[in-house]
């Protein structure tokens, strides 16, 4: 029996209209979750720059204590930046009470990643903005809290005064 050339064959794979839909929805959700995709990224990013600068702080503490100097975060808004300096602080009547006293670098230097532009950052202490956040040797500290703003949340390091305890938390910006 001859097969006529015009007559259907049953096929086992895809035909390239089936291909080029498949590829076309594809496209359509990509491109739809695309800008998820860079706001989540955006935002872990500045997840991770709040943790790191809330590591700086309790590494800030731990070494004021251990070293028995004043270790102080001071925060460059030029730079976008925390770094750590040292004052001598043996004694407490020496101990600053504001950020005029410039420290000096640790050795070796230790700071925090840049932060992004698109972060909001406001350090205050009492309602009033500081630069900087004094840890002192008998592990007492400058209570401050460290507002990183991103877009609708507000990640929040506080460093608790007496004891030095350094929070974190996330919660939605004030509008």
């Amino acid at each position: 029996m001859r097969h006529s050339p015009f007559a259907i064959r049953n096929s086992t794979g895809f035909t390239l209209i089936e291909i080029i839909l498949v590829a076309a929805v594809l496209v359509i959700l990509l491109v739809s979750t695309l800008p998820r995709f860079q706001e989540t990224s955006q935002r872990l990013h500045v997840e991770r720059t709040a943790f790191e600068v809330a590591q700086l702080l309790r590494y800030a503490h731990g070494r004021a204590v251990s070293q028995g100097d004043v270790i102080v975060v001071t925060w460059d808004g030029e730079g976008r930046r925390a770094s750590l300096g040292s004052l001598d602080g043996t004694e407490p009547a020496a101990w600053p009470i504001d950020c005029s006293r410039q420290p000096l670098p640790l050795s070796p230097p230790l700071q925090s990643t840049s932060v992004p532009e698109t972060v909001t950052v406001n350090l205050v202490r009492e309602d009033r903005a500081v630069t900087c956040v004094n840890f002192f040797p008998d592990g007492t500290s400058d209570p401050t809290t460290l507002h990183l703003i991103h877009r609708a949340l507000d990640y929040i390091v506080t460093v608790h005064g007496p004891t030095s305890y350094v929070a974190l938390a996330a919660r939605p910006a004030a509008r």
